[in-house]
């Protein structure tokens, strides 16, 4: 059996698709989703390299607060993973903590400041990523 993820997935050229996948792997370039277009369900083949972020999600509705992303405390709870904020080109910041961030990989996973927020995770694609505060 193969567990499924929300996914919110957000592109470079500014498309955001809402979806499920089972098959992504932070190591491999592509993965698939399935999403609602029209009333039918609807399979991509999403190619990493082309991709800001992909957000792991609770639900489809989320909270539109962009505050939540700009202040935060120190560090987590038992000094684990480390604060960074995530500068896209487009000039959306995203603030989380990582515990580990390598710039000859892939991506790497924030986790979000606040437990309560709609995100488990969020997947970033590092080559398209402007600035990264640590």
């Amino acid at each position: 059996m193969q567990l499924s993820n929300k996914v919110v997935i957000k592109f470079l050229d500014g498309t955001v698709i809402k979806g499920i996948t089972n098959d992504f792997v932070p190591t491999i370039d592509t993965f698939h989703v399935v999403y609602r277009d029209d009333e039918r369900d609807m399979m991509k083949e999403v190619h990493v390299p082309v991709m800001k972020a992909v957000f792991f999600v609770k639900d489809f509705y989320g909270k539109k607060d962009v505050s939540k992303h700009v202040a935060a405390p120190i560090k987590l709870p038992g000094d684990i993973g480390k604060r960074v904020s995530v500068t896209f080109p487009d000039g959306e910041v995203i603030s989380g903590y990582t515990y580990s961030f390598k710039d000859d990989e892939l991506g790497f996973f924030l986790f979000p400041l606040d437990e309560a927020d709609n995100n488990h995770r969020i997947f970033i694609v590092t080559r398209n990523v402007a600035k990264i505060a640590r």
